[in-house]
């Protein structure tokens, strides 16, 4: 009776929902098709797939040269790497045409807080290829000392970019890629961690403050 139970509830159970996959030092389906010398081996590329098989891709790299092998979705480079370019790209295989997506760039400056944002499906932003009955994507790429966040390949500093894409099954995407350079930037807001530990410190120094105030006042009594 136990087991007939158990045996219902398998074969009633929901099936779990799809969720979206990340890979990292992988490539995009469509691979990279935009212009000359762009089309580098090993790929290293961080890709989202969500779950109607649409991929946002992102990868950083010294311009014309491979991008290195990331930890996670951080590429580091050594201080005095420049140009740094970044490429972005923007699939779907269920849809005829990615200009129904709605798309944001924000690049940011972590170590200065300098960020700017563009449409990369504005004219002139985007390579879309491939548009037909099997999909389409559009992609590019762009240097990170061409947007005004102040891009200095001599300072230690951490620069993201994001992607956002609106319109995709399941709502809206975000994706990240950080370029660090050198030892990267330094971390402007404490930790958690660290916060507990600070105000941990400042109670204790308040309590024995005020401990030897008390003691400071009998000896004069």
């Amino acid at each position: 009776m136990l087991v007939a139970a158990a045996l219902s509830s398998v074969a009633f159970a929901a099936p779990a929902a799809a969720a979206d996959v990340v890979t990292y030092n992988s490539a995009p389906a469509a691979g990279w098709n935009y212009g000359s010398g762009n089309n580098y081996a090993p790929s290293n590329t961080a890709v989202l797939t969500t779950t109607d098989g649409s991929e946002i891709a992102l990868r950083m790299h010294q311009t014309f040269q491979v991008a290195p092998a990331s930890v996670g979705n951080l590429y580091s480079f050594a201080l005095g790497t420049t140009p740094i370019s970044f490429d972005w790209g923007i699939s779907s295989p269920v849809m005829n045409d990615v200009s129904t997506l709605t798309a944001l760039l924000t690049l940011t400056n972590i170590g200065t807080g300098s960020s700017f944002s563009y449409n990369p499906f504005a004219v002139g932003n985007d390579n879309a290829t491939g548009v037909g009955s099997g999909g389409s994507f559009a992609q590019n790429s762009f240097r990170l000392n061409w947007a005004p966040i102040g891009f200095n390949a001599l300072v230690d500093s951490t620069y993201q970019v994001n992607l956002t894409v609106g319109g995709l099954a399941g709502g809206t995407r975000s994706f990240d890629a950080f370029a660090q350079l050198g030892a990267g930037a330094t971390a402007a807001v404490p930790e958690p961690a660290t916060w507990a530990l600070m105000l941990f410190g400042f109670g204790f120094a308040g309590i024995a403050l005020r401990r030897n105030g008390r003691q400071h006042i009998a000896q004069f009594a």
